[in-house]
């Protein structure tokens, strides 16, 4: 169990972003330990050189003005002075015969030590480092040549400089441990923060799985891409939550508004069957099953079509087209069937086009079952007048009619599915019109709005030119 449960840890994002935040910091902070040694030890280098040059010019000034006499008193006198072990002088001929030197008695134990330079460098000071043997320091000479042709050579021992760059190492090698340490604690702390959001996207996925829809991952100010990811997915979940949603209307619907047309169908088949032989009555009922089966397929279809397009599912045929035309081809359209009623429709428009980004054919079925209603509303001599206006909003249609209004208790359900108020379930229909151009409208980005009184009812379709 707990192996398993470690190699599940060792294979999250957040394990992996941690071995990242290491790897990337310790390459750094390697860099860093790099460009500052080799910075100090060229100091250090520098400094050593520096001096070695000073000493050897005094030394060279001492020989010139008192000889040689002099140079082995302040041989003698300097090398007690910063340490005989630490430093050697000497004054060599060019056949590499001694002439004053100091105490080297440190510096040829256990074994003798030569300061001859591996190469000759004429009149000017060559610097170069040796190793003393028996010992792990390494020693920097200057080998200075003087106006005699005798050679002043200064050996300096690097046990100091050697010393302070190995605490280096091992203050950076401690200090590097450390800040690993810190470092992948606050690496695995960040990774964990800036996976959190996925944890929460994860366990509400888990939690929708369950069936439990109504869950929301919560946003929090964890960079844009995170949030990105939360408003997609909630997104998601509420598209999801509403196609479970219309999927349930559906089932409903066709469980309770369908059961009675069936039922019907059923039972004109059964009485035919049961009580007639005559040839004419069958036909009389086949025809009335097909004319029942049609609009059981209509309704069905426009439920279909409902519910698709309140969850987002279809896919419209958006073009730029002009509000003004549809408007007209629809008044066009039902003139004859007003004219049968003796209503007038009355159409005003701009005398400019009107233009909107929509699905024609949908708009079209849209206000096709608005200006349907109007008419059918509408009694003998009345009348059915279209507005078109623009405002900085959009494009709004107004249809309205001289009809028997609609009730007020009935106006906050006239766009329900099979919603039929009082005064109109003694005319034709399924009530599906006006949820299915309710749904239309709101899929362009728009709303229809209504406002009824016992002289007439008025729609107004809002439009925005733009589609978002």
């Amino acid at each position: 169990m707990f192996s398993k449960k470690r190699t599940s840890f060792l294979r999250t994002t957040t394990f992996r972003l941690t071995l990242w935040f290491l790897g990337v910091f310790s390459t750094l902070s390697l860099a860093v330990f790099m460009v500052v040694y080799v910075f100090l030890v060229s100091h250090l280098h520098d400094q050593t050189d520096t001096e070695l040059l000073d000493t050897a010019k005094e030394f060279t000034s001492l020989y010139k003005e008192r000889g040689i006499t002099a140079l082995q008193a302040e041989f003698t006198r300097e090398a007690e002075s910063r340490g005989t072990g630490r430093v050697f002088f000497e004054l060599v001929s060019s056949a590499g015969k001694l002439s004053a030197a100091s105490d080297m008695r440190l510096w040829t134990h256990p074994k003798p030590l030569s300061l001859a330079p591996p190469e000759r460098s004429g009149t000017q000071p060559s610097f170069y480092t040796i190793s003393r043997p028996g010992h792990r320091h390494k020693i920097r000479v200057i080998s200075m040549p003087v106006m005699d042709g005798n050679i002043i050579r200064i050996a300096t021992s690097l046990k100091g400089d050697e010393r302070l760059l190995e605490r280096y190492r091992e203050t950076f090698g401690t200090a590097l441990v450390i800040m690993l340490i810190c470092g992948g604690l606050m690496g695995w702390l960040l990774a964990k923060k800036a996976m959190s959001g996925v944890k929460r996207v994860t366990e509400t996925a888990t939690k929708t799985g369950r069936h439990d829809f109504g869950k929301r991952v919560t946003l929090a100010d964890e960079g844009e891409e995170i949030n990105a990811l939360v408003y997609a997915f909630n997104n998601m979940l509420e598209r999801i939550e509403s196609l479970i949603s219309e999927l349930q209307q559906i089932t409903d619907n066709i469980a309770h508004e369908l059961r009675t047309p069936v039922t019907r169908i059923r039972g004109i088949a059964e009485t035919t069957l049961k009580s007639s032989e005559n040839l004419e009555e069958f036909r009389e009922m086949a025809a009335s099953v097909i004319d029942g089966s049609d609009d059981l397929i209509e309704m069905i279809g426009t439920m279909l079509e409902i519910a698709k397009t309140d969850s987002g599912v279809i896919k419209l045929d958006v073009t730029q087209l002009d509000i003004c035309k549809i408007i007209e081809d629809a008044a066009d359209l039902f003139a004859p069937v007003a004219e049968d009623k003796r209503i007038k429709i009355f159409l005003e428009k701009p005398p400019r086009p009107l233009t909107v980004h929509g699905d024609r054919q949908r708009l079209q079925r849209v206000m096709a079952n608005l200006l349907d209603n109007a008419i059918k509303y509408t009694p003998s001599g009345g009348s059915v007048s279209l507005s078109i206006a623009e405002d900085t909003a959009g494009v709004t249609v107004r249809i309205s009619d001289t009809g028997m209004g609609i009730d007020e208790k009935d106006i906050p359900h006239v766009f329900d599915r099979f919603y039929r108020g009082d005064k109109s379930r003694s005319t034709t229909g399924t009530g599906l019109g006006l949820s299915l151009a309710l749904a239309i409208i709101r899929a362009h980005g728009g709303d229809i709005t209504i406002k009824s009184t016992n002289r007439g009812s008025a729609f107004t379709v809002s439009l925005p030119k733009e589609r978002s």
